[in-house]
């Protein structure tokens, strides 16, 4: 499934780089051609299509997005398997795997986070769960382009494997056991797993992790966003 690109600022992020995003076609607004004449430049030096349409072609393209004149068509997101992922992976690597993430906007700031707190490796289950798109892109705000992201069959049986491989797997619980704030340094990789908003870790994902961790929370609400208590935790976890 193509992905669409919104917005002048995030395809000139994707063409502009030393590995530019391969996207297929660019489409401008016709009137705007002059304002948009850098991303045209670079999408033609790259040998990439460029097609001047109507504000309605774009409208219809934008599944919704805010597209400011432009618009782009990539291929699907290049999914690693766990095997590339690990391939790539440093020393003593930090992991984020979703459980069940269905909403788009929660899926694209949680990579946000997982990029911008050094995160090595983001594992996403290939059913029942958000991929990467469009809506994703932005609101990753570009962050997935830096972003290296396995989708697996059987997310249980992906922990296992991790488990398997020396890895230490914390999942983040509201009831979680060990405050993170108290969590001890490890000399191994962590793979933090975080669950839906709705239903939290499913049994079986709980299963496969060796604690469970919670945020530290002296307020009146028990819980938080997602992709807030995301970014708390994978803050906690890079400082130790």
């Amino acid at each position: 499934m193509k992905r669409v690109l919104a917005g002048p600022r995030f395809i000139l992020e994707a063409l502009d780089r030393d590995d530019p995003e391969p996207l297929e076609v660019v489409y401008v607004l016709g009137s705007d051609e002059r304002r948009h004449a850098r991303i045209i430049e670079l999408a033609r030096a790259l040998a990439i299509r460029v097609e001047l349409v109507s504000r309605k072609k774009l409208d219809e393209l934008s599944e919704g997005l805010r597209h400011q004149g432009v618009i782009a068509l990539a291929p699907e997101f290049p999914y690693l398997t766990l095997e590339e992922l690990l391939a790539r992976a440093p020393e003593r690597p930090l992991f984020v795997a979703l459980d069940e993430i269905t909403d788009p906007h929660n899926l694209g700031a949680i990579i946000r986070s997982a990029v911008a707190f050094g995160a090595d490796g983001i594992i996403l289950p290939s059913r029942r769960s958000a991929g990467v798109t469009g809506v994703v892109s932005r609101t990753s705000a570009g962050a997935v382009e830096h972003a290296s992201i396995a989708r697996v069959v059987n997310l249980a049986r992906a922990l296992e494997t991790l488990h398997d491989e020396g890895f230490e797997i914390l999942g983040l619980a509201g009831e979680g056991e060990t405050s993170l704030d108290t969590i001890e340094p490890s000399p191994h990789g962590r793979v933090l797993v975080i669950g839906s908003e709705g239903h939290g870790l499913r049994e079986l994902t709980r299963k496969r992790c060796d604690q469970l961790v919670r945020i530290p929370m002296g307020g009146p609400i028990a819980s938080l966003n997602a992709s807030v208590a995301a970014g708390i935790a994978l803050y906690a976890l890079r400082r130790r």
